[in-house]
């Protein structure tokens, strides 16, 4: 029973984790002789309670799951599949189901990186992808100004903001970028971890820290509120 064309050339497809869903010629039985195509197969992951995404990209400290959806759905079983972790040419079978769970910072070699999907006949379509490991970037308690503080000086005053974030993902290349939020106004200031601000009035300010790293992942510190005194206007 030929599921897909009539090609026996393997079909590659590279994807990153940013996104997979393969579409392709592939044919399939209709009800009850005719052939029908396949309208797509997607590659999905999911982690915790989280929906299943085509955004391939799951945290090291959680078990993950994999699974290859076809679309129509009513011909899923008749397409079988295989994942492999490939390295330098060389293939590992890591599972002949659709759907495969594997732990993301135990074992490189238990990630996969290949899905082959089979008809019947042996006929077969081969697609290449990557799954992003990351961690969430973090952002310290500690700031400049603290909670509660009060600063001395005038609208004319460049008073210090001063932050702290990590990520655990420093080593393999990824990069934290920074929002700095002021009285529900952003500025943007990239990898800077302090800057000087004026133009404060006298009174009451708040201020809050957004981090994101490459991948999209976030983290957000509480409000601090800070108190302005005039010095100018106290003379």
């Amino acid at each position: 029973m030929n599921l897909f064309t009539r090609s026996n050339l393997p079909f590659f497809v590279i994807a990153t984790f940013l996104g997979v869903i393969f579409t392709g010629c592939l044919d399939a039985p209709g009800y009850p002789h005719a052939l029908q195509p396949v309208e797509s197969i997607s590659i999905m992951v999911q982690q915790k309670t989280d929906s299943y995404s085509t955004q391939l990209k799951v945290n090291p400290s959680d078990t993950a799951t994999i699974k290859a959806s076809v679309t129509p759905e009513k011909i899923q079983n008749d397409i079988s599949f295989e994942w492999f972790y490939t390295n330098d040419g060389k293939d590992s079978l890591l599972s002949r189901e659709p759907v495969y769970s594997f732990y993301p910072s135990k074992n490189e070699g238990a990630i996969p990186n290949k899905l082959i999907a089979m008809d019947n006949d042996g006929n077969q379509q081969i697609y290449d992808f990557t799954i992003a490991i990351n961690t969430p970037p973090e952002l310290s308690e500690s700031t400049i100004p603290a909670d509660g503080d009060t600063l001395y000086g005038s609208e004319f005053s460049a008073f210090l903001f001063e932050w702290y974030s990590f990520d655990r993902d420093f080593s393999s290349g990824d990069t934290l970028f920074h929002i700095l939020e002021i009285d529900d106004k952003k500025y943007d200031v990239g990898t800077l971890l302090q800057v000087k601000q004026s133009g404060f009035k006298a009174g009451e300010h708040k201020f809050r820290i957004i981090v994101n790293d490459i991948y999209g992942d976030a983290d957000t510190s509480t409000y601090r509120n800070f108190y302005v005194v005039d010095t100018l206007e106290a003379k």
